[in-house]
């Protein structure tokens, strides 16, 4: 889509363009956790979607291209001055609320607070815990953020200032790491494999007539667009006149069917229709499509045996699914799509290698948002870096190395999924602790490591969203402008250093002022969700194990299995199944969003053996359509819950 796209003549970053890209971060890293936490409206930083920026950007250019353009034309948004704002403002989505800052500041406040001579943390811990790295209940710091300040007193910022510097060495490089990984293999997914970008297909449908006499997007003239607009639109205004009346019935447009069960032990299929899925979904391709729902089907039929025949393995860790048989299958299946992705990679890679050591001085990297040198280099350094910082707080240096590898797997699998697959809503089997944990075992494992394990979960986990696929996607972006790839990476490091720092000063300042215990997300900020690591590897402390070979073994399982099915993939042109689904095979987000997965592949099935491609690019405007109607009504219904419902917000966007 993006090949018939026309540059305009500018295209440099220009200084508009900036301005918009950092009113964008600010307001980002200000509302989302706003509407999160004291709203219970919609979470628009807990997935990979990113609304929040987009619905921004279409703002601006309601603006600038629609009212200001009547006074003087030289008003207009170029696509690159719509592109870049909404680029740094995904880089600031993805560290706003639950992808960096509340699980970090969670697990930050959790050792000195929430612990009690039950759960016997100060005897496991206390010992092991770095003044520099955790924040003490001083001067009623922590209880005064969960209840929020006494009147006449001040916040007590001091006893955060310390442990945040700290921590953001280790949050600032790991980011940065993440950049010279996406540089690194920008070239070999964008050019070489040619990814879809489903996701990518939106702002890049905005180019289409921005640069036009019209200077707005051409799907905005097409009346099908408009119908696909209108279905989730008025249903959500529809509901909105509910929120203030229950004569009004509320139309179930989030909500459920009753759900598909296949017989007793086997889970059961929920059944909703969700636009945005269907709306994103109808830019995937049909194989990937096939695959998340044939191999959730296949999942359920798994677990349903398993149930049956009565087959458990022990022990339970949260951040990963209910099931431990399967989240280790697919965790094997997973890597196994990341090291099949690299292999494929390995003359890239080879010779990106090669020009960072001046061996490769014929390869062009002038379109990279970074110099292949400064990539490899930032990289390794950054990753020893990180091994040393983890090595201070505690960890031994062979778990750290560990650690840090399956940090970045993660986030390279998830973001060649979003690349591939355009799922909004996708996590990781499980989190890199856990992996960590289960492979070598805790017997093998000090206490200093273990304690510094746990405080690693917030700031190297993946939990419920992360921040790299972001910059993957900018990445495929980056196309638009044909000289401000350099200057893309400074505004994607501003994006970044500013969207974390503000969004960790903001939600503590939020919390001092109205007490976390009142924030409408019952998971983080002194809850269950800062006790998940202390206490479940405090378990692993108590209860010593070695490599867990029950778990392993369906991790050879789910290798072996997702191994077969890439190489029949590579060897058969005609096979209809992306393995890619194996791995997300019953996985908590999934199971949320799969009936509306299949709904879209049965259609744009049906619509490709009609009339092909040319009908699938004429359905294009209407699943558009879907999508901003979506992204308006949320947006219209968050402006009601500000204006007329705060602290009892309504939720349409987001799964948490």
């Amino acid at each position: 889509m993006a090949e018939n796209v026309r540059h305009s003549g500018t295209s440099d970053i220009t200084r508009r363009s900036i301005i918009l890209g950092l009113i964008t971060v600010v307001a980002i890293a200000l509302i989302v956790p706003y509407f999160q936490y004291t709203m219970a409206s919609s979470m628009l930083g807990a997935d990979h979607f990113h609304l929040g920026p987009l619905i921004l950007c279409f703002f601006y250019l309601l603006i600038f291209n629609v009212v200001l353009v009547r006074w003087n034309e030289r008003w207009a948004l170029t696509p690159q001055e719509f592109i870049l704002p909404l680029i740094m403002g995904m880089t600031a989505s993805g560290l706003s609320t639950n992808g960096m800052s509340a699980p970090f500041l969670s697990m930050l406040m959790a050792p000195y607070f929430m612990a009690t001579p039950e759960n016997r943390w100060a005897e496991y811990f206390y010992a092991y815990l770095k003044p520099w790295a955790t924040v003490k209940n001083t001067g009623h710091a922590l209880t005064w953020l969960v209840d929020g300040l006494p009147d006449g007193q001040a916040a007590p910022w001091a006893v955060w200032v310390i442990p945040l510097f700290w921590w953001l060495t280790l949050i600032l490089p790991v980011i940065f790491m993440a950049l010279c990984l996406t540089v690194i293999i920008r070239r070999q997914w964008v050019e070489h494999e040619k990814l879809v970008f489903p996701m990518m297909q939106i702002p890049l449908s905005f180019a289409r007539g921005m640069d036009s006499s019209r200077h707005i997007p051409d799907f905005l003239t097409d009346k099908r667009f408009w119908f696909g607009f209108a279905i989730p639109f008025g249903v959500i205004v529809y509901n909105i006149i509910g929120y203030f009346t229950p004569v009004v019935p509320r139309f179930p447009y989030f909500g459920y069917a009753p759900a598909i069960s296949f017989g007793e032990g086997f889970p059961a299929i929920d059944v909703n229709f969700l636009p945005i899925i269907l709306g994103v979904s109808y830019f995937v391709n049909l194989d990937v499509l096939a695959g998340l729902w044939f191999f959730f089907l296949t999942g359920i039929i798994q677990v349903g045996i398993a149930n049956r025949v009565g087959y458990v393995i022990p022990g339970y860790d949260n951040y990963t699914s209910e099931i431990a048989m399967l989240d280790w299958q697919n965790m094997g299946a997973f890597l196994v799509f990341v090291g099949w992705g690299l292999w494929r990679a390995r003359h890239h890679i080879r010779d990106v290698v090669a020009k960072a050591f001046g061996r490769r001085p014929d390869l062009d990297d002038s379109k990279e948002m970074l110099p292949y040198r400064v990539a490899v280099f930032g990289l390794l350094g950054g990753f020893v870096y990180a091994v040393v910082w983890l090595h201070t707080l505690g960890m031994h240096y062979g778990i750290a190395v560990f650690l840090l590898f399956a940090v970045f797997l993660i986030y390279l699998g998830v973001s060649r999924i979003i690349a591939e697959a355009g799922i909004p809503f996708v996590r990781s089997p499980m989190t890199p602790q856990v992996l960590v944990f289960y492979s070598v075992g805790s017997i093998n494992m000090s206490a200093p490591t273990m304690t510094a394990m746990a405080q690693t979960y917030g700031p190297l986990g993946e939990i419920k969203s992360t921040f790299m696929p972001a910059l993957v996607q900018a990445s495929k972006l980056s196309e638009f402008g044909r000289r401000w790839h350099r200057g893309l990476a400074w505004a994607i490091g501003a994006a970044a250093t500013i969207g974390v720092v503000l969004a960790l000063v903001y939600t503590l300042y939020l919390g001092y002022d109205q007490g976390t215990r009142q924030f409408t997300n019952g998971w983080w900020f002194g809850r269950i969700g800062s006790t998940i690591p202390f206490d479940q590897t405090l378990v692993k402390m108590r209860n010593p194990f070695g490599p867990d070979w029950s778990r392993l073994t369906f991790f050879g399982i789910g290798s072996t299995l997702m191994l077969l099915l890439m190489s029949l993939r590579a060897s058969l042109p005609w096979w209809p199944i992306h393995p890619l689904g194996f791995m997300l095979a019953y996985s908590w987000p999934q199971r949320n969003i799969v009936s509306s997965i299949f709904l879209c592949w049965l259609i744009k099935r049906v619509m490709m053996w009609v009339g092909g491609i040319e009908l699938y690019r004429k359905g294009q405007p209407f699943f558009l359509g879907l999508i901003f109607g979506v992204g308006c009504g949320v947006a219209l219904s968050m402006v009601v819950d500000f204006i007329w419902f705060p602290h009892a917000g309504h939720s349409l966007f987001g799964i948490d």
